[in-house]
């Protein structure tokens, strides 16, 4: 059978070479994790982040390419509004009507200025989107949620709803509650009131942080309740909007409404999975 030997002249100097070589990769190796790079976990998030990058940038290319559409469509809703409830309107409120469709076709004429409004609103909507799923929990408590407005006329734009995706090109994490401009919207469960957002775009919304979750109201006029601030299900917390054109609303939006988001555990949940049946 064919024997070999290695003779290792200098076995102390062979093993410093080792000890230093194994020593400059897990220094390597550490810097690398530092700095997110060919570690594995800051692979991942690498990934993540540019995957993420990819998404919104596409998401805001497709809403600016359907800039004049939206626009449009949020001009025929003003007017089906007027057409189903200006009898019961006072002066101010038409009024109001008139400022948002002149707000709308300013708009509509100002392409750079619809378009660094629409940007905006993006950006607020994922920021909104961040805020509720860093306090939406583990998701392990239950949770039981009441209507924050009353569901009259059912659900105008539903979870995940593709309509809503192909009319404005950005994915719906919510349900659009329609309901009367300046309506009270109620906390759908007790918690605290840990976000109350006024957004440059017109946006405007209010998170509730639950032992099960976390709620997001939308598109809100008006806030009636403060950050920090301890509130029992059905206590009023806010005013519904959503007319376009007008403060609360932003730049996309399905008429006068409520925006209603369910996240737990770090997911958005289909909110007519917690609340009864209507």
């Amino acid at each position: 059978m064919l024997h070999i030997d290695i003779e290792v002249r200098r076995p102390v100097a062979l093993l410093f070479i080792l000890g230093g070589t194994v020593g400059l990769f897990v220094g390597l190796q550490s810097v690398l994790d530092e700095r997110g790079g060919l570690a594995v976990g800051g692979y991942e998030a690498s990934v993540m982040d540019a995957e993420q990058e990819v998404y919104r940038q596409r998401t805001v290319q497709a809403v600016l390419g359907q800039r004049e559409e939206i626009l449009r469509y949020q001009l025929r809703l003003l007017d089906q509004e007027r057409d189903d409830r200006s009898s019961d309107w006072s002066t101010d409120q038409m009024q109001e009507w008139n400022s948002a469709r002149t707000t709308l076709l300013s708009l509509l004429e100002d392409r750079r200025a619809s378009e660094e409004i629409m940007r905006s609103a993006l950006e607020e909507i994922w920021e909104a989107e961040a805020r509720a799923l860093a306090l939406s929990g583990d998701g392990s408590a239950p949770l039981r949620l009441t209507w924050p407005v009353e569901p009259l006329e059912g659900i105008s734009a539903g979870f995940h709803d593709q309509s809503y995706l192909r009319q404005f090109g950005i994915s719906h994490e919510a349900i659009d509650i329609p309901v009367e401009q300046g309506s009270p919207v109620l906390a759908a469960s007790d918690g605290v009131v840990e976000v109350i957002y006024e957004g440059e775009s017109g946006y405007n919304y209010v998170i509730l942080k639950h032992s099960g979750g976390a709620t997001l109201y939308g598109h809100v006029s008006a806030f009636q309740a403060e950050e920090g601030q301890y509130v029992h299900r059905g206590d009023s917390i806010a005013l519904s909007g959503g007319r376009p054109g007008t403060s609360g609303a932003g730049p996309i939006s399905t008429g006068p409404h409520l925006h209603f988001e369910v996240i737990r555990g770090g997911v958005h949940r289909d909110p007519t999975i917690f609340l009864p049946a209507y």
